[in-house]
C-alpha cells in the first residue's frame, strides 16, 4: 500500500511501502506533525500518530550520550594535564 505524506507548506510526497514510511519517519526525513495518509484514504492523520514518535527522541538521547563521552574525555584529559605539571615540578 503506497502512503501519502504532505508537510506545512502543501508539498506532497508518495512513499511505496509503510517500512519506507518508517524508516523515512525514523531517519528525520518526516517529521513528526507532518500528514499522512494511505493512497487510497481521504483521512490525513499526523505522522506521529500513525508511526509513534520521531528519531528525535533518539537524537536526544544520543546527545545525552554525546555530552556524557565529552565530559569524560575533558576529566581525564584535565587529570592528564595536571599530574603532567605536577610531575614537571617535582625535583
Amino acid at each position: 500500500m503506497r502512503y501519502r505524506v504532505r508537510d506545512a507548506e502543501g508539498r506532497e510526497l508518495t512513499v511505496p511501502s509503510l517500512g519506507d514510511l518508517a524508516a523515512l519517519h525514523r531517519q528525520g526525513f518526516v517529521g513528526d506533525d507532518e500528514l499522512v495518509r494511505q493512497e487510497t484514504a481521504e483521512r490525513w492523520v499526523r505522522a506521529a500518530d500513525l508511526l509513534g514518535p520521531s528519531a528525535r527522541r533518539r537524537h536526544d538521547r544520543r546527545w545525552l550520550w554525546s555530552a556524557l563521552l565529552a565530559a569524560v574525555t575533558l576529566t581525564v584529559a584535565l587529570a592528564l594535564a595536571l599530574a603532567l605539571r605536577g610531575a614537571g615540578q617535582r625535583p
